[in-house]
């Protein structure tokens, strides 16, 4: 339903009423004085359109404190897990690589993949090699394509 905005004739009292929009141009009673008659107002269009929040509590920053530092502190305690995790996840890299280094392979952190499990795993030299020459001829390919539309953009321009 949406919201209505209202003013009374009477006492000039300003004031919202959430109507079914059939029933937006009945006559309306002023909460304040009781008088019946209150004159409906244009006001601006308010909508917003349900979305998921991506990447983790925004801040509402509505100018109440007591909300906005609810808010933050919200923020913080995510980002607190976040950190975490990612603490946990570099003493597991560490534990795999030294786990390695016991077996007599000569690894560091650039020699470890994850696995689907979610864990990581050290690959073979070859195997590395491969990863990065992929990725070298992504990046060349991503250049060419920005080339590209560069390119384009100016012709049409």
């Amino acid at each position: 339903m949406p919201i209505y905005e209202y003013e009374c004739s009477d006492c000039g009292l300003r004031f919202e009423k959430m109507r079914k929009m059939a029933e937006s141009d009945a006559s309306t009673a002023c909460p304040e004085c009781g008088v019946d008659g209150a004159r409906k107002l244009v006001s601006a269009v308010n909508h917003t359109f349900a979305h998921k929040v991506v990447g983790g509590p925004r801040p509402q920053n509505t100018g109440v404190h007591a909300i906005d530092y609810s808010a933050d502190q919200v923020i913080g305690r995510d980002a607190e897990q976040r950190w975490k995790l990612i603490g946990d996840r570099a003493k597991h890299k560490d534990g795999v690589v030294q786990d390695a280094r016991k077996s007599g392979q000569l690894v560091t952190r650039d020699h470890l993949t994850r696995t689907t499990e979610g864990g990581y795993r050290t690959i073979t030299e070859s195997e590395r090699t491969a990863a990065n020459q992929g990725r070298e001829l992504f990046r060349q390919a991503q250049k060419a394509v920005e080339a590209s539309v560069q390119s384009s953009k100016k012709a049409e321009g």
